[in-house]
């Protein structure tokens, strides 16, 4: 005896169609649509700001290109890092890695920020005031000028950052918060000349005693003058 499926398989078939029209109707809904994103790992910028600078549209989560959203994120001039994660059902997170400041530079148009690597960062908006060392006499245009200021700007010990207040790259040399001018000299030996002004300041602080100038220009010979 034979059995006519045929009812049974348009049945199934029917059945499959109309889940998918259900899931593709409610994939489609309001329900995934993201009309804003969250940030996170800010320390210098805020919200408002990448919101401004992002323009995001609502879209369907579904549709969204996280690859391209990545890449228009990474465009801007202070991040280093982004990814962006989906959470059900309709949050779009994007998570940002900060280019860290070392130094503020006065320009012609405004002030600039530069970071560990030697890039130049436009200056944050609002009220934010970075407590950094000023550059001056610095050539904007030299890539060369940049990267060693950074890197002079990294290796300062933590210590000494606080009594810092300018770099000037044509004397070569640091301004004290207090008025004191270091003379550092070329940046070699940086590691050997940092932990000799260390000892020198401690000692000028427990005899509270305040230089005029202190060169470092030969380490083994430092040449301290008292106010």
């Amino acid at each position: 005896m034979r059995y006519d499926t045929s009812g049974g398989k348009t049945a199934i078939s029917i059945l499959v169609l109309a889940v998918a029209l259900v899931f593709y109707l409610f994939a489609n809904s309001a329900f995934f649509e993201a009309d804003r994103v969250e940030w996170t790992g800010l320390v210098y910028l805020d919200q408002a700001q990448l919101d401004v600078y992002l323009d995001f549209s609502t879209v369907n989560v579904w549709r969204l290109n996280t690859k391209e959203l990545e890449t228009v994120v990474l465009e801007h001039p202070w991040i280093e890092g982004a990814r962006v994660i989906w959470r059900w059902p309709n949050k779009v997170i994007i998570s940002v890695t900060e280019r860290t400041p070392v130094a503020q530079i006065p320009g012609q148009v405004g002030w600039f920020l530069l970071d560990r690597e030697g890039n130049l960062l436009p200056a944050i908006q609002g009220d934010l005031v970075l407590p950094l060392p000023v550059v001056t006499n610095l050539d904007l245009g030299s890539k060369e000028q940049l990267v060693s200021t950074a890197r002079l700007m990294t290796l300062i010990p933590p210590a000494l950052k606080p009594i810092i207040s300018e770099w000037n790259t044509q004397t070569r040399s640091f301004i004290s918060r207090s008025g004191t001018e270091i003379l550092i000299g070329s940046q070699v030996d940086l590691e050997e000349k940092f932990l000799l002004l260390e000892k020198i300041v401690d000692d000028l602080a427990s005899r509270q005693e305040q230089a005029r100038k202190i060169d470092l220009r030969v380490p083994k010979n430092p040449v301290v003058s008292i106010l």
